[in-house]
């Protein structure tokens, strides 16, 4: 209401819970300027994994119950929600292997983001391929103005690619993944899809999930 009464926008960070869906659509159909994001891991994961107090699950905002999940996914389709944001948020082992009260709420999501988003999203016919580039790319560089990113794929654009394999599955080990640290929710997870390379103005920065300087 702020937003609409001041005429300005705003943008909710990691909505998480079906009641937060129907304010968004509510806001959305007063015509208010509103914009949402969802994390990969409140697409996929419930509650149901906090019964082993396992710190690595330990998040803000909290898994919600299934039900909310499944709420986020059809917004997310629907355009309720805006795009995905990984909310990456890496944390020695030492403060995630604690009782699950004392652990700092955060998990790896860069890495796990597009293979999480094409299971919960691709996978079921919820979104398509062109969908997944408009929710991860075109509309995060939209809704925080970066002119640059989220271009077509034409000549004369900005040479800022990632390159995937749809194909491929591969199995998530946090020990392997790019991040200093390795509290991944996804561990021994299957995945699909896996990013071969990355391209920032032309130059390759990542390739076979290695960082290249």
């Amino acid at each position: 209401m702020l937003a609409r009464d001041a005429g300005a926008r705003v943008h909710i960070c990691h909505a998480s819970a079906a009641g937060t869906v129907e304010i968004l659509k509510w806001a959305k159909d007063q015509g208010i300027s509103i914009t949402a994001e969802v994390t990969p891991h409140h697409l996929l994961l419930d509650d149901a994994r906090l019964a082993s107090y396992d710190g690595v699950n330990r998040v803000n905002p909290p898994l919600r119950e299934a039900s909310d999940a499944v709420a986020l996914r059809q917004a997310l389709a629907d355009g309720i929600i805006d795009c995905v944001a990984t909310d990456h948020a890496p944390h020695a082992e030492h403060e995630k292997c604690v009782e699950f009260a004392a652990a700092r709420p955060g998990m790896l999501g860069l890495q796990t983001a597009l293979s999480v988003v094409v299971q919960t999203m691709v996978a079921p016919g919820l979104l398509s391929w062109r969908d997944i580039a408009r929710v991860m790319s075109e509309n995060p560089a939209c809704i925080a103005r970066l002119p640059d990113q989220g271009r077509p794929l034409e000549v004369g654009e900005p040479a800022n690619l990632t390159v995937v394999d749809p194909d491929a599955t591969w199995t998530v080990t946090g020990a392997d993944l790019a991040s200093r640290s390795a509290n991944t929710p996804f561990e021994s997870m299957s995945l699909p899809a896996t990013v071969t390379a990355t391209l920032l103005r032309g130059k390759v920065t990542a390739r076979d999930g290695k960082i290249r300087a």
